[in-house]
Order: C-alpha cells, then structure tokens, then sequence
C-alpha cells in the first residue's frame, strides 16, 4: 500500500512538473511599442498603396488573410491575383488617411482603423472618389506584423 501511496505522490509531482513546463510565461509587451510597430506597418500599407505597388501590399497580408470590403468576402488569393491587375489600370493613386487609431490587444494582434478618402485616376481618365472606414486585425508571427483580417466601406464622394 506505502509503494502505491508512493507511486501514486510521485506520479502527481511528474504531471504538476510538466504543466509547470508547459505553461510560458506571457510575454511582457509595453502597448506603445505594439502601436508603434503597428503604425509603422500601417504607413508601409499606405506607401504600396499609393505607390501601386501589389507586391508590397500582398507581402502585408498574412496567406489566411480574408477582408469583407462593401459587403463582400476577399481572400488572399484575390488579392494577389487581382491587385497587380489592378494596380496596373491606375494612372494615380492618391489616398489620405487620417483619424489612425491602433489599440494593442496583447503582443501579437492590433487593431488599427482609420478613414480613408481616395483619389483613383485610371489610365483612360476616369477618376474614381470615395471614402469609408477601415479597419486592419493585425497579428505578429516572429517578428512580423502582417494584417490577418481587414474591413472596409467605399462611399462615393460627391463633386
């Protein structure tokens, strides 16, 4: 019976030892420095905006990354197949962010949205206006940050 009680105790340190082991310690992660690194991503997403660049957009995106822009669902694969086609009717891209908020939700997501108020000029003239809310779900693998979630609405502006 003792070797039993033995057996048993020891068994029941064994498994407590490994869930010490298992637990990590969180991570302690000052929220400014998770909205710093956010809003310099935020500004990298602006720049291959307005630069036309799909690529830079597309390498700010996480592969599950899906958005429901005007009410409807775009994936990753989308994006990339549908960016640099894009990008390659405009003549201008002129965007202009302001009201940026980033709230931290711990070390490796964010939040950032802003309000939008574009400027599309395509190469045959039209111009396209709209503005709208956005919101960014950003999440940092290593040490990247890359948006895994996105929503946005396009109003057009009146002239």
């Amino acid at each position: 019976m003792r070797l039993l009680t033995i057996a048993t105790s020891l068994l029941s340190l064994a498994f407590l030892l490994m869930s010490c082991a298992e637990q990590k310690e969180p991570q302690k992660t000052d929220p400014s420095e998770v909205v710093s690194e956010v809003e310099e991503q935020v500004w990298a997403f602006h720049a291959a905006d307005t630069s036309r660049n799909a690529k830079g957009v597309i390498d700010l995106l996480w592969p599950e990354y899906t958005m429901l822009a005007d009410g409807h669902r775009i994936t990753y694969e989308d994006v990339k197949t549908g960016s640099e086609a894009f990008m390659a009717t405009l003549e201008v891209f002129h965007t202009k962010w302001t009201d940026l908020k980033v709230i931290p939700m711990g070390s490796e997501h964010a939040i950032s949205s802003f309000v939008f108020s574009d400027s599309l000029i395509a190469k045959d003239g039209t111009v396209t206006q709209s503005t709208g809310p956005n919101t960014f779900v950003w999440e940092k693998r290593g040490e990247k940050w890359k948006v895994i979630y996105g929503d946005a609405d396009h109003y057009p502006v009146e002239e």
